[in-house]
């Protein structure tokens, strides 16, 4: 028999966590975190510089260069394609068949850019919210008016 667990996907830059419904009690259970430590060290412990400077092209000024991505930020898409591929490896074993993903908007738009068909067909809903900081009852309330009909 196919497993119908629905995974619950609460995550922000910093960290995730899948969450599946409790059976016959009330609440939910962890069955999964991520953690991504970059976001909160500083620009320089990431290796950011100070931008350099190049000559204009009229005249001897020169000026900063601004880089094309700042290190917190390629640690946030990290992190996103880090939990892309942990969710797609569940979907395959069979873990889980069907996501509710929660994330705030730029983050879900990260991780819907780098789904694979595979993973994108078993989400069957997301949600441009940041749950992360909320308390386990109001998470839990919030989760519950999500489920999808038939979600275990």
């Amino acid at each position: 028999m196919p497993n119908r667990t629905t995974w619950f996907v609460i995550a922000d830059a910093a960290r995730a966590e899948a969450l599946v419904k409790r059976k016959g009690v009330s609440g939910y259970e962890t069955v999964r975190t991520w953690e991504n430590p970059d976001v909160h060290a500083k620009a320089h412990e990431l290796g950011e510089d100070k931008p350099g400077r190049a000559f204009d092209s009229l005249g001897p000024h020169r000026s900063a260069m601004e880089p094309r991505e700042t290190p917190k930020e390629a640690a946030k898409k990290d992190f996103a394609r880090e939990l892309v591929a942990a969710l797609e490896a569940a979907v395959t074993a069979g873990e889980t068949q069907a996501i509710v993903l929660v994330a705030p908007p730029k983050l879900l738009g990260e991780m819907r850019a780098l789904m694979p068909a595979g993973l994108a067909a078993a989400v069957r809903e997301d949600h441009a919210k940041d749950y992360t900081q909320l308390p386990r009852a109001e998470l839990f309330a919030r989760l519950d008016e999500m489920r999808p009909v038939g979600a275990g």
